[in-house]
């Protein structure tokens, strides 16, 4: 027979849990059974004590299925913008040939597109390192928010696409793209509910995508230095590097050296003013101070 010390036992711990919905019942029934059939061979008094603290139980599950409700929301995030990259090509493709793209337009495009692309793979990159380390709560928020990001900046890549190509595509090939990345985007916000619900208000973190890069290959552990790099590090190789991709780009494209350059210099300054106006929230650098004693 349940005793009240079980059921004063398992009312505990389902008040101290944060997850809700089959996860939970699932969950507090195994519980339920153990604690169960422990007290037949060992009195309630002794299996409970034997379960555990019932505060700390909840705690772990909560952590362990919000970091498996975060991953999964990368793999979604990184789903949803490559379906709306897919549609972007499809309205690039059906644009006017005659039309002629507007500046402004042109720069928003490939800024969003690149920033979408960054924060992908630094998600993916973050995701595939946590798989292999305990989570913490500051970890699961950035890699919300570089999920988020992915996702935000694909959608306005689209938006942006239409005015540097003006044109007609049908809707049945642009609208898959968006409408996947918006379920994307739910299943991102469900997560970051119930890691805030689990973790609170966590800090910003700094993660180096080196350090997970080694990481996720297994390497961590016997690259200490290069683990610990952060971003600004990797902001005075990459720029250049991207800006010299643009000038090739826009050769190639049958563009001059002089406004090869100038493409050059744009994506020069894009770089560098996305490491300054997102690096913080993305992890990539420290809050920048301006103090002076």
């Amino acid at each position: 027979m349940r005793t009240r010390v079980i059921e004063d036992y398992l009312a505990e711990l389902e008040g101290a849990l944060r997850v809700r919905g089959p996860a939970r019942h699932r969950f507090l029934a195994e519980c339920r059974e153990h604690v169960v059939d422990a007290s037949a061979l060992h009195g309630p008094e002794e299996a409970v004590r034997r379960f555990g603290n019932a505060t700390e139980i909840a705690h772990c599950f909560d952590v362990e299925v919000a970091t498996r409700r975060t991953l999964r929301a990368t793999v979604g995030s990184v789903v949803g913008a490559a379906a709306v990259a897919g549609s972007t090509l499809a309205l690039v493709n059906a644009a006017d040939p005659h039309a002629s793209a507007v500046l402004a337009w042109a720069i928003a495009f490939f800024a969003f597109a690149q920033t979408s692309a960054v924060c992908a793979v630094l998600a993916v990159l973050q995701a595939t390192a946590m798989r292999h380390t305990a989570a913490h709560s500051a970890d699961l928020a950035l890699l919300h928010r570089r999920n988020l990001a992915t996702l935000v900046f694909a959608l306005l890549t689209i938006l942006a696409s239409g005015g540097v190509v003006p044109g007609h595509a049908s809707p049945g090939l642009l609208l898959p793209g968006p409408v996947i990345a918006v379920v994307a985007l739910a299943q991102v916000m469900h997560a970051r509910h119930l890691a805030r619900a689990v973790g609170g208000t966590a800090g910003r973190v700094v993660r180096s995508p080196i350090g997970d890069l080694l990481a996720a290959v297994g390497w961590g552990s016997n690259h200490g230095g290069l683990s610990r790099l952060q971003g600004s590090v990797l902001l005075a190789p990459v720029a250049p590097m991207a800006a010299m991709l643009a000038f090739v780009w826009s050769m190639q494209d049958h563009g001059g050296p002089g406004p090869s350059a100038v493409d050059a210099g744009i994506e020069l300054l894009l770089v560098i003013a996305g490491f300054v106006l997102l690096g913080r929230g993305l992890g990539l650098r420290r809050k920048i101070s301006w103090r002076t004693r």
